[in-house]
């Protein structure tokens, strides 16, 4: 089952530029990406996902979490 089309705020950490944290643009961002730690690193599809986003699995991150994290594999 594929998940449906959704845009992604990907955010990236400073300090760990391959760790990203991918917020969908009609939910809010977690206070924990602020930043002093993480920097926009631009936007998601999930149609055409960057390596290491998991389309299926970010959809349930958001749905339990309100935030998907994952590894930039380009990083």
């Amino acid at each position: 089952m594929q998940a449906r089309s959704a845009a992604y705020n990907v955010f990236r950490r400073k300090r760990k530029p391959a760790l990203r944290c991918a917020v969908r643009q009609d939910r809010p961002v977690p206070t924990f990406v602020n930043g002093e730690t993480w920097d926009f690193g631009g936007i998601a599809t999930t149609t055409e996902p960057p390596p290491g986003f998991q389309p299926e699995a970010a959809s349930e991150a958001m749905r339990l979490t309100g935030y998907y994290l994952f590894h930039d594999l380009r990083a």
